[in-house]
């Protein structure tokens, strides 16, 4: 089973208690992500959205932050004597799939239609509004 996530304009295959890198999100250690499913893939087949498949998202731990490789960033202008050399890291908040909502979210839809809502005014609120 796994799913395609868009994330920051990015898309990641990503499976159940995976552990990717994504570019850094404003999110504290400790938060939940819910990320839209683009493709869908488990025992019953394959679900393609358009882009987004409709009611379906991916839920997501923030595990922290990680800084990637160093990029040696190197200016040069021949026969001038200039020369500057700058490094860069990017900064990544790493993210572990913590449920395949999309599933769950299906069995919710479908007993929704199944079933109408009804709301009863209790007593309370009939006595307050008196």
């Amino acid at each position: 089973m796994y799913a395609i996530v868009e994330v920051g304009g990015r898309q990641y295959r990503v499976a159940p208690g995976e552990k990717f890198l994504v570019e850094k999100l404003k999110k504290p250690a400790g938060a939940s992500v819910e990320l839209p499913v683009m493709l869908l893939s488990d025992e019953t087949g394959i679900s393609v959205g358009k882009p987004y498949i409709d009611g379906k998202t991916l839920s997501a731990m923030v595990l922290g932050e990680a800084k990637g490789e160093k990029l040696i960033v190197f200016k040069y202008t021949p026969k001038k004597r200039y020369r500057r050399k700058t490094g860069h890291r990017q900064t990544y908040t790493m993210l572990q799939v913590i449920d395949n909502t999309a599933a769950a979210t299906a069995s919710v839809e479908k007993t929704a239609q199944s079933e109408p809502a009804t709301v009863e005014p209790s007593a309370e609120a009939t006595t307050t509004a008196e």
